[in-house]
């Protein structure tokens, strides 16, 4: 088996996401970190885009057959292989570590019932921590889609030329951030870059909007047709808007919308009592290991 070493460049983002698009199909144990995730990361305003090049890529005979990256910065890491090329995850490991080290050392999640990976990092010295990450699940054709919109409200998909700038201001305060909205060229830049995702289908990204034109809530939702979920990322309500189950009703639109558009499930990285009441149910848990330098 003749394998080659690329560094990542924009060239190879198909090649990527498709690889985790098949990922998915026959190996949810990824489910935590997949071609939406892939997708919502890469054109994220905080993702680290100067070290892009540091992505490492393994090829045989011209296909992705592994792949190594960080998690928006240094310190985190996911790696993964394509089935039957298992025997790369030592090299891919090595080089995760020597690259994607930060001064603190390398997190990695894993799937609780991924024995392989969790000897393989313990073997490297790697320590269990207590941070972990939840996967919820969802069946999509069990799922009531029927919600009663508020007269003031009004639910619409997101126009991605349009909206830019309510779109930030729904991100901003249904997350909390303090302070006034900032509108530098530099941000509303990076905002642009955000809704430029290769694959990003307006009709899923479903925002609430009041009389005075604001919107309220937020629900981002991934789907690619060559699988049967989707995948929830993400999801906020401003602050008056809050307990008024205008963040269920977007989500329960944008779930209806993939639901006709094929999708079977939908998965979303939470333990939330919001989600298990839309009927989300524990997938997998993922544990953190870490590397300490």
């Amino acid at each position: 088996m003749k394998v080659d070493f690329r560094n990542f460049d924009n060239s190879y983002y198909d090649k990527v996401y498709d690889f985790l698009v098949e990922l998915s199909k026959y190996d949810r144990k990824h489910i935590n970190w997949n071609w939406a995730r892939l997708e919502w990361m890469f054109f994220h305003p905080d993702f680290n885009r100067d070290l892009i090049d540091k992505i490492g890529l393994w090829f045989c005979n011209d296909k992705l057959v592994g792949i190594a990256t960080y998690d928006h910065y240094f310190g985190e890491a996911f790696f993964a292989t394509k089935l039957g090329f298992e025997e790369l995850e030592k090299d891919i490991l090595e080089y995760s570590l020597a690259t994607f080290s930060d001064k603190n050392g390398l997190g990695i999640a894993v799937n609780d019932a991924d024995t392989s990976t969790i000897d393989l990092l313990v073997s490297y010295e790697f320590i269990k921590k207590s941070q972990t990450e939840n996967i919820l699940e969802l069946t999509l054709e069990n799922v009531n889609f029927d919600y009663i919109t508020p007269k003031d409200i009004a639910l619409k998909n997101l126009d991605i030329k349009k909206d830019l700038y309510k779109h930030h201001n729904v991100l901003w305060k249904g997350f909390n951030h303090e302070g006034h909205l900032p509108v530098d060229e530099a941000t509303i830049n990076r905002q642009k870059i955000m809704l430029s995702a290769s694959n990003l289908n307006p009709f899923l990204h479903i925002v609430a909007e009041n009389t005075a034109g604001e919107y309220v809530a937020y629900c981002g939702l991934w789907y690619n047709q060559k699988t049967d979920y989707a995948y929830v990322e993400p999801v906020c309500t401003i602050p008056e808007y809050r307990h008024k189950e205008v963040g269920k009703m977007v989500v329960l639109e944008a779930l209806k919308r993939s639901f006709s558009l094929g999708a079977r499930k939908a998965y979303v990285i939470s333990d939330s009592y919001f989600y298990k009441s839309l009927g989300f149910l524990k997938h997998s848990h993922y544990t953190f290991y870490w590397h300490n330098i």
